[in-house]
């Protein structure tokens, strides 16, 4: 659902040639779980192959809709102000005995060691896969993932479990380091995979302690704790000359949800 976007300007602001104006770009940032919206979940299944028919990448394991029906996924959607266009998109899986996460049907047929450490992090506070990452072609310039990645990781203490993993490519590594993932290099060679294709390298990575962060750049931590700490909020950021204004709505009805013994703060 789409609120009313009538406070903001409808056309996005353009760089005027020889005046400082900057362009200002206004999205939203909300988080849900997928059972409570079938519609929105259509949206970024169908945007999300566009995507990855155009990168030629429709063989990753996250290429799925089932995940639509799984009580246990949130996804994290961006959406133009002015539009309503969903313009990005990313999913939580948390992990449960019926519902493996998608990285064990990635890795696991090269890697077996990925079932029992799944199982390990499941008994050590729980283990979630923040996978589907996905931005329009229009939007490649805003830092649209590094803003979807943080606000996953926001929205970890909500969902009450300590250890996110995810595979990455290396366009991709050096932002999710910034965000606080390092590579669990138990796995694979020294953490990398082949993967999606023979000919491509992937990373399985881990943020190990999504309530510390200890991980994260320090200002890539700020924001998340910040996000943290009130997840309903507009921020004004900048990426080169573009200006941001993004109305960031984290907060998810977490009823059903089980709780760890060491819950996130």
């Amino acid at each position: 659902m789409i609120s009313n976007s009538s406070t903001f300007c409808r056309t996005p602001l353009t760089l005027v040639p020889g005046s400082n104006c900057m362009s200002i770009t206004r999205f939203r940032i909300r988080a849900l779980r997928a059972v409570d919206e079938p519609h929105t979940c259509l949206v970024f299944i169908k945007k999300h192959r566009e995507i990855l028919k155009f990168y030629n990448l429709e063989m990753i394991t996250s290429n799925t809709d089932d995940w639509s029906n799984n009580p246990n996924v949130y996804v994290l959607v961006a959406e133009s102000m002015s539009t309503g266009e969903m313009i990005g998109g990313a999913r939580i899986h948390i992990a449960k005995p019926e519902f493996p996460l998608p990285i064990e049907g990635a890795v696991s047929s090269v890697e077996p060691k990925i079932i029992d450490l799944i199982k390990q992090y499941s008994s050590c506070g729980g283990v979630g896969e923040l996978c589907g990452l996905w931005n329009s072609l229009h939007h490649k310039k805003i830092g649209l993932s590094v803003r979807l990645c943080r606000a996953a990781i926001a929205i970890i203490n909500q969902l009450k479990f300590t250890t996110l993993m995810a595979i990455v490519g290396r366009a991709t590594l050096q932002g999710s380091h910034h965000v606080g993932f390092v590579e669990n290099k138990m796995l694979g060679d020294k953490g990398t995979f082949p993967y999606p294709k023979k000919d491509m390298l992937a990373w399985a990575l881990g943020v190990l302690n999504s309530k510390t962060l200890e991980t994260a750049r320090p200002s890539d931590k700020k924001i998340i704790l910040e996000l943290r700490k009130k997840n309903k909020q507009l921020r004004k950021e900048q990426v080169g000359r573009s200006a941001l204004e993004i109305d960031y709505q984290l907060s998810i009805d977490t009823l059903g949800i089980c709780s760890n013994e060491n819950e996130i703060m």
